[in-house]
């Protein structure tokens, strides 16, 4: 058995086993219980799994009045599937046990799982050696397909392998990062964090990393368009706003976005609004606070009165209304701001649930009227949200 070539077994990012030409997948094989089956004993490989066991993995939420014949019938299924690849038979591959089945541990394996493990292991041992460390660890985080078995992560029995393996993925993932920027490496900076955001999505350190390599590369848009995203994200799923970080790397994105320029029409053209804007001007908060302090500056200089305000929504009892409640309560008061102030207003999203609006060459009282035309629209065009609609007005000091 030793001689036999290794059969290549693949569980980051979905499972697959290949051996020579042929391989075994979910195109292959579709049915569920199988790869369940396959997965659980692979996984277990150096023990024997007991019937009753895998019963309770397979059938735990099925009704099987014999639960023992179909447990045979499936090990018989998984077996002709096994054969297929041309190793062994498939009753040598899964062979029987007392009390249970087993997973044949003479059979060489090649799995994506334990390489992994090998390089990131391998890779803590060239402490001093930056180059081959950081190699190593790129060499991991391109093996690193997914998350481990993802069709089995709902499983109690796959969720702490899960987590196991994608600890170790972000920790490498934010060490590899570190390396790269301190050596200018924005490319691969791009794709490191690119790919983990597709894994996970909600770490926001990865953003500003890549937003940063975006900037530096010269792909202000592409970083706009990745910024834009992720508020969108964090606002609708998390209910949070982006760090102070984030929003200074927003600030930076948009002094970055210009290069050299002498034709004025170029520039003016540029700046241009798209066709058919009307409304108020929505802007992110960050831009929103320059705007803020400019209008200050000019109050003081020209002795005009501006005001600042902040309008909030909560539920009809008082407390935060449920995520899908706020999400579309305040996707519809934005739409009310935007229709009911004037075009050279400003607003912007100053939290999970508010909006802050600044109002230059307003009176309190005409200030007080335009939110209470607001809250009106609101109430009129969205009777049967479960949420109130609430307001405060300020004078902004001349500075």
């Amino acid at each position: 058995m030793s001689d036999r070539k290794a059969m290549q077994v693949s569980m980051l990012g979905g499972c697959s086993l290949a051996y020579g030409g042929s391989t075994l997948d979910g195109k292959s094989v579709r049915s569920r219980q199988i790869w369940t089956l396959l997965e659980y004993l692979i996984t277990y490989r150096f023990r024997c799994v007991a019937q009753e066991e895998l019963i309770d993995l397979l059938y735990m939420e099925e009704k099987i009045k014999t639960p023992l014949s179909a447990l045979k019938t499936l090990i018989h299924r998984a077996r002709a599937e096994l054969s297929s690849l041309g190793i062994m038979d498939g009753k040598e591959m899964i062979q029987k046990c007392t009390g249970g089945y087993r997973w044949n541990p003479d059979i060489p394996l090649e799995i994506d799982t334990e390489r992994f493990e090998e390089l990131v292991k391998k890779a803590s041992l060239y402490e001093f050696d930056g180059e081959n460390q950081l190699r190593l660890r790129l060499e991991a985080i391109d093996l690193y397909k997914g998350d481990f078995l993802p069709d089995a992560a709902g499983d109690i029995w796959a969720m702490s392998i899960t987590a196991y393996y994608r600890f170790l993925y972000m920790d490498l993932v934010h060490s590899v990062l570190a390396a790269l920027i301190e050596r200018d490496m924005y490319e691969d900076v791009i794709s490191v964090a690119g790919k983990a955001l597709s894994i996970d999505p909600y770490d926001e350190s990865l953003y500003v990393n890549l937003i940063l390599a975006l900037i530096n590369t010269n792909q202000a848009q592409a970083a706009r368009t990745r910024y834009e995203k992720m508020m969108k994200l964090f606002y609708s799923e998390l209910g949070v706003t982006p760090s102070k970080e984030l929003q200074a790397l927003y600030k930076k994105l948009l002094e970055s976005d210009n290069g050299v320029e002498t034709d004025l029409d170029v520039i003016k053209s540029q700046m241009k609004e798209m066709d058919g804007a009307k409304g108020a001007f929505f802007c992110e908060y960050a831009f929103f606070k320059d705007v803020y302090r400019l209008e200050a500056r000019s109050a003081a200089r020209e002795g005009g009165c501006v005001h600042i305000c902040l309008i909030s929504i909560s539920g009809k009892d008082g407390r935060p209304p449920a995520q899908k409640v706020r999400n579309e309560a305040m996707r519809k008061l934005s739409e009310c701001i935007r229709k009911s102030l004037r075009r050279g207003d400003v607003y912007s999203r100053y939290s999970i649930s508010q909006f802050v609006i600044l109002l230059p060459l307003t009176s309190y009282e005409n200030g007080k009227a335009v939110l209470e035309r607001i809250k009106h629209r609101f109430r009129r065009d969205y009777p049967r949200l479960p949420v109130s609609v609430t307001y405060s007005l300020q004078e902004v000091e001349a500075i």
